[in-house]
């Protein structure tokens, strides 16, 4: 398995009801809530996936593409973060 099928089959960090809402706030910077999610439940795709979304934060200062790949970022990662919270509650 690999982070790519983690995306695709929609498979995110079930974290405890609890911690969904964290999760869910955190991912307001890109990967950081997605990291935590993943420590917490040992799910290594997805802690792949938090450190690519972090690393693209970097990426973002290219001038003229930088802010496309920071506005795409910050969406896949809002979306995310609300597919925890909404697990968290199942």
């Amino acid at each position: 398995m690999s982070f790519i099928d983690a995306i695709k089959e929609m498979r995110c960090p079930k974290v405890p009801e609890e911690k969904g809402l964290i999760v869910f706030i955190l991912n307001v910077f890109p990967g950081v809530g997605t990291l935590l999610g993943s420590i917490w439940t040992e799910d290594a795709d997805n802690k792949v996936l938090g450190i690519i979304q972090i690393c693209l934060i970097f990426v973002s200062w290219i001038p003229l593409i930088g802010p496309i790949i920071f506005i795409c970022n910050w969406g896949f990662s809002m979306f995310w973060g609300f597919k925890m919270f909404q697990a968290s509650k199942q």
